[in-house]
């Protein structure tokens, strides 16, 4: 079963804190469809995510493999034993 942008939308997530999308475009909206300003990335906070992190461009898999790694030692240095809060 499918679901459209309208239905993350309209999901009700009040402790949704980060999301990280790895995948191409996700910050570009649809320029064909009469809503193409809200990307993947925007809809995703209207159901409460506080964060998103996505792309403008395409992405080679093996590139974005060494981003969202580098991307992720970066932002959990400084946790302690599972314990602190990152960056």
């Amino acid at each position: 079963e499918s679901f459209t942008l309208l239905d993350i939308m309209e999901n009700d997530t009040p402790h949704a804190e980060f999301e990280f999308l790895s995948a191409c475009h996700t910050a570009v909206g649809d320029e064909e469809m009469r809503n193409g300003i809200i990307h993947l990335a925007a809809g995703l906070q209207f159901p409460g995510f506080k964060t998103v992190i996505g792309t403008l461009w395409v992405v080679d898999d093996a590139v974005e493999k060494h981003v969202v790694e580098a991307f992720h030692e970066k932002m959990f240095e400084n946790l302690e034993d599972g314990h602190g809060r990152a960056k």
